[in-house]
């Protein structure tokens, strides 16, 4: 599911997927933690770990397809995903490099990955 999906736009099936998605999620993430620190409180806080799909794990490669995970930035916010598994190759453009890159700027993955070659 791409990153910008409204959920207005979502129908009952993926509203239930998504449901479903979040819930493992945080179940298999609150686990590891509970394991992680035993008893205790976790002494590293962070939103970025070892382990997670795409989050904080830009230009690495996707654990699913082995794509490179893609980056939008907005303001102070940043968002990773696999353009491959969750856009169908689409390339999102970002407020910065897109605007600077203008015509030049890769709309999908197979183009991305030309470019680099070149």
């Amino acid at each position: 599911m791409s990153p910008l999906q409204l959920t207005a736009n979502l129908d009952d099936a993926a509203i239930e997927r998504l449901y479903r998605a979040t819930r493992d999620v945080l179940n298999e993430w609150t686990d590891r933690l509970r394991t992680e620190t035993g008893s205790g409180f976790p002494e590293k806080v962070t939103a970025f770990r070892e382990g997670m799909a795409v989050h904080g794990r830009y230009r690495e490669p996707c654990p699913e397809c082995g794509s490179p995970v893609q980056r939008i930035r907005y303001a102070e916010n940043e968002v990773n995903y696999c353009a491959r598994c969750q856009t169908g190759g689409r390339v999102f453009a970002d407020r910065s490099l897109s605007r600077l890159l203008r015509d030049d700027w890769p709309r999908s993955l197979d183009e991305w990955e030309e470019r680099l070659r070149d």
